[in-house]
């Protein structure tokens, strides 16, 4: 059970309403999601060890053993009876052989299908499994579930009822929690198990009385009420109530009733499912939807007030086709940011695109070929969707021979106008449609010689435009580029270490040809002034293929010792020959010729890892990256500190730069407390990202943990260009919506609750890996 609050409220009556809906829980550990299927694993209580079966169902033996004139059996001292699926112990019985029944069983124990259950006196049915026991202790193994019981009937393979019983996992029930109830009902054809006329005491305290309860007796997956969460957030209540169907054994449902006191009543759901053709892989079927936002047609008064979200993620494999879908669609921009899930996985926090792309992949021999559908939905209002590719079509060979191998691709992409309701800003900057035609063919030869091997690479690259609004066509445009790698490897090994040493030269020219007639489609207009040298292909796709001539130095170091102990050790040298003509024109200014250079050093054992990577600008006597940090992995602790510097960061602000500093600490102590802390800082504007703090216990009897959480974006503004076209304050008070604070409280009671705390909100993740 989870509770987000920033202040309290308790009341015997609202903690038995919450109680009543978290135990309709029924556990999701399965084919689909195996990590939660052993949650109980290493929970046994040692007082009911695990038996091998050594004993035949028809064995049967006894300190003393008489048979009366009916023909019964009657067995006394150190009793012995074999079951089919287990045996019975006892200090007395009377065994019927026509019945195949033992009655007047004295202080005895059966083991059954790794259960256990003693009395004092009982009888059992060997053939039908119908028992009646008196005063006694079930255990149930699978849910490491300890039950005292007065009597107990039913049946061994279908159905038991405990009367005036009590119900733990713990072995102390006094230091956790126990119930204590009129009847206890454990049907073990569908798996699950009913509570009657109940008393909850936790650490010997009574806390609750209930009428009913249900819960699950079995860790496999069950349809069923899933844990629901319940928040106190700015917007008033939060009611999150999942349903979780078991379709079939590949294929699940859940389907989740929400209610927001500020805005509405919704509907989310999530379709999970394995196909014959690719069972490694989980597709699913994400939505939302919420009719009728209040606080959306305050702002929105002539839109519709309905909002809503999807997502399908499909893989499938077939020999040698496969096919890819990944498709998401929202009602507005803003959805996702005032209508966090912890159920739904459509987007990421800092996502700024939903992807919407269907593609079919095909792979003959040396041939490959693909045909794609892509697009995009942008979440920032004030961004533009792009284009669509509609479609992409792309063909590849390679031909390999001993000393040379042979290349030739072609792309065939037909562009259009990806239109955005609610985009704020000047829509004009997409404007051009049109087909591109982009062709290379080329050939690399590879020779190797004693000290080092020598590899040339060789094309051509040819690309023309057909726009729509431009009547006559444009001219095919051929950019020759060459590539030529030496380089070598040399390895040293003792008793103590191996290691491998491999330097590294390249020479690479691209020839300069104008393109500034040229359409821009790869190139979304929102990288205007991010122009990442080292990866051009990000920012400049096919659309500007920039002219480079420079010569590269690269030395590799990696050594391996025998105790587990790495190190790596690389360093790198560019110097750029020539200027680019073309990011000249592109940025209408001469930024010169550049010189970097770059390390990457980084050592790891068991418990230490250490690294740090940079690249240097000696043009602009600035840094274009760093990272450095080290991570401690003790049995007990986990702490890890990294500092990272990033330029040329996409809609991040003005100078293009983010710099920040994280801190985290796990820290497990003893019987079963654990603390964990973390802190994320910006220090340009010097305002904490995220700190966390978290407190919690936990062992096989009971869980709970305390998290207090402040997440804050750091203020970034749109580029210069879209800044003026908007008022600031409406993008301050978009991005407040991102800095919420929350403390959450979550307790299980284990083997009675669920524990099915994989389900986070997963918008609030990520947080630089779309920057």
């Amino acid at each position: 059970m989870k509770f987000k609050e920033p202040q309290y409220h308790s009341t015997k009556n609202f903690l038995a309403f919450i109680f009543v809906l978290f135990a309709n829980l029924q556990l999701s550990a399965s084919y689909l999601d195996k990590s939660e299927q052993h949650q109980f694993q290493g929970c046994s209580n040692p007082t009911y060890p695990k038996l091998t079966n050594e004993y035949a169902s028809g064995s049967m033996n006894a300190g003393k053993i008489d048979i009366r004139s009916n023909g019964d059996i009657s067995l006394d001292v150190d009793v012995l009876i074999g079951l089919n699926d287990g045996q019975v112990m006892a200090s007395s019985a009377i065994y019927s052989k026509n019945q195949n029944f033992i009655q007047d069983m004295k202080n005895g124990n059966i083991y059954h299908f790794d259960n256990y259950y003693k009395f004092l006196n009982g009888s059992l049915a060997k053939d039908s499994g119908e028992i009646k026991l008196v005063d006694g202790t079930a255990y149930l193994r699978e849910r490491n579930l300890l039950v005292k019981y007065e009597s107990l009937a039913g049946n061994l393979n279908q159905s038991l009822e405990f009367n005036n019983a009590s119900l733990t996992a713990c072995n102390n029930s006094s230091e956790g929690w126990e119930i204590q109830a009129k009847s206890i009902k454990i049907n073990e054809e569908s798996r699950r198990g009913y509570i009657e006329d109940l008393s909850l005491k936790i650490l010997d305290k009574t806390i609750l009385k209930l009428p009913y309860l249900p819960f699950p007796a079995t860790t496999k997956r069950l349809s069923g009420f899933l844990e629901p969460e319940l928040s106190f957030t700015s917007e008033g209540v939060d009611l999150f109530l999942p349903y979780f169907w078991v379709i079939s054994d590949k294929s699940d449902l859940t389907i989740a009733p929400r209610a927001l006191k500020d805005r509405g009543i919704g509907l989310e759901g999530n379709y999970r499912y394995l196909t014959k053709s690719n069972s490694d892989s989980i597709n699913y079927f994400d939505l939302m939807f919420f009719p009728e936002d209040k606080e959306f047609k305050k702002d929105y008064k002539m839109a519709d007030g309905d909002r809503w979200a999807f997502r399908l993620k499909e893989n499938r494999s077939f020999s040698n086709l496969s096919t890819s879908v990944d498709w998401a669609k929202s009602s507005d921009s803003m959805v996702l940011l005032d209508l966090p899930s912890s159920l739904t996985n459509i987007a990421n926090q800092r996502d700024h695109y939903l992807q919407q792309s269907v593609s079919m992949n095909m792979q003959v021999n040396n041939f490959s070929i693909s045909i794609l559908r892509e697009g995009f939905q942008s979440l920032n209002p004030f961004i533009n969707n792009g284009y669509i590719k509609k479609p992409e079509l792309n063909l590849e060979y390679q031909q390999y021979g001993p000393s040379i191998t042979y290349f030739a691709k072609a792309n065939y992409s037909n562009f259009d106008i990806n239109k955005n309701h609610f985009f704020l800003a000047d829509n004009k900057i997409v404007k051009q449609i049109g087909k591109r035609f982009f062709t290379e063919i080329g050939a690399e030869t590879l020779q190797n010689f004693r000290y080092f091997d020598l590899s040339i690479n060789g094309s051509f690259l040819y690309k023309k435009y057909n726009l729509d609004d431009i009547k006559i066509n444009s001219k095919a445009t051929s950019i020759p580029s060459v590539k030529i790698k030496i380089s070598s490897l040399f390895n040293q090994s003792s008793k103590d270490s191996f290691s491998l040493f491999m330097p590294e030269l390249v020479y690479q020219r691209t020839s300069f040809k104008d393109q500034s007639m040229d359409p821009i489609f790869d190139l979304h207009q929102r990288n205007f002034g991010n122009f990442n040298r080292l990866n051009t292909d990000y920012f400049f796709g096919k659309d500007r293929v920039p002219d480079t001539e420079f010569l590269l130095a690269r030395l590799k170091l990696q050594k391996r010792m025998n105790n587990g102990s790495r190190l790596n050790f690389q360093v790198i040298k560019k110097n750029e020959l020539e200027e680019s003509r073309i990011i000249n024109s592109m940025l209408n200014r001469s930024i010169g010729k550049d010189s970097q250079v770059g390390t990457n050093i980084s050592f790891e054992n068991k418990i230490l890892r250490a690294y740090f990577a940079t690249n240097y600008s000696q043009k602009r006597n600035a840094l274009n990256f760093g990272q450095t940090g080290i991570e401690i992995r003790l049995p007990e602790t986990q702490l890890i500190i990294s500092r990272n510097f990033q330029t040329n960061v996409p809609l991040l602000n003005s100078e293009n730069k983010l710099d920040y500093v994280e801190f985290s600490i796990e820290r497990s102590m003893s019987e079963g407390y654990k603390f964990i802390g973390g802190i994320s800082k910006d220090l340009n504007s010097k305002k904490n990202l995220e700190s966390y703090f978290g407190f919690g216990f936990e062992n096989c009897c009971l869980a709970f943990k305390i998290y207090a959480s402040d997440k804050r974006l750091s203020r970034y503004n749109l580029l210069n260009f879209q800044s003026l076209q908007f008022n600031n304050t409406s993008w301050e008070k978009m991005i407040s919506i991102e800095n919420k604070s929350r403390i959450n409280f979550e307790f299980e009671l284990k083997g009675l609750t669920g524990g099915n705390n994989n389900k986070r909100n997963r918008f609030f993740s990520n947080a630089f890996s779309n920057l």
